[in-house]
């Protein structure tokens, strides 16, 4: 009868150290999922913040790399173009060295809002929602060829900032012995329109001519160039 108690008691206690495992072992588990959870909820990357996609736009040799960039809302990046002695990191597209094409300028970009920080005593400069900015190439290339390139920032809200982020990118360009075709109207920025003229951000001019906006060459009159389309003058499309 004792050894028979000793028995039940010591098994008894095997089953309460075993459910005691059990138990210890899912709540260790619970800690570890949420934990985990936590973490990956905290970790925020750039591409997450901040989208983009390149295109060209061409005027024979004349041609322009495009970023189109989304910033997602309460963020920003910072201007291509920064005060002297700042603390912030500028945006950049970079285009690598070619024989197919010289470089003309450097980045352009469209006004920055300006703010000034108290507390770091500092002047902000940067971008948010969607903005374009560029780079102006004239080709020197006959043939069509890839240009190769890489855009660089750093986004950032009102509290905090991530890593600065790269991305390597690449684009057609067609060359000079081709024909270019012209930006469709979806695709032309018109800063200024008045009537069927109309200027974009770069400062060409533009026409109105069977409802498409056609590009007026360099060197042409808006008024010569109208009477020259309304006479039959061949263009672009």
């Amino acid at each position: 009868m004792f050894a028979a108690g000793r028995r039940g008691i010591y098994n008894y206690n095997q089953r309460t150290m075993r459910d005691k495992m059990r138990r210890g072992g899912l709540l260790l588990l619970l800690a570890i999922l949420f934990v985990g959870n936590k973490v990956s909820a905290q970790l925020e990357l750039p591409e997450d913040k901040v989208s983009w996609k390149f295109t060209v736009e061409q005027n024979g040799c004349d041609a322009f790399i495009v970023a189109n960039i989304s910033i997602v809302d309460h963020w920003h990046i910072y201007a291509a173009k920064l005060p002297d002695g700042t603390f912030l990191l500028p945006t950049e597209l970079n285009v690598e060295k070619s024989a197919n094409y010289k470089t003309v300028g450097g980045v352009i970009e469209p006004k920055p809002t300006f703010e000034h920080d108290e507390l770091a005593d500092e002047d902000l400069y940067y971008h948010s929602g969607k903005i374009k900015i560029k780079r102006k190439i004239k080709v020197s290339s006959e043939k069509d060829f890839v240009l190769k390139g890489t855009f660089t920032f750093q986004t950032c809200d009102d509290s905090h900032c991530l890593p600065p982020h790269s991305v390597d990118f690449e684009v057609k360009v067609k060359g000079c012995g081709t024909a270019v075709e012209e930006p469709t109207t979806d695709e032309i920025e018109l800063t200024e329109v008045n009537g069927d003229e109309a200027t974009d951000s770069e400062g060409n001019t533009y026409v109105k001519f069977k409802e498409e906006w056609v590009m007026v060459p360099e060197g042409n009159s808006t008024a010569f160039y109208k009477k020259y389309l309304e006479l039959g003058g061949s263009y672009e499309k």
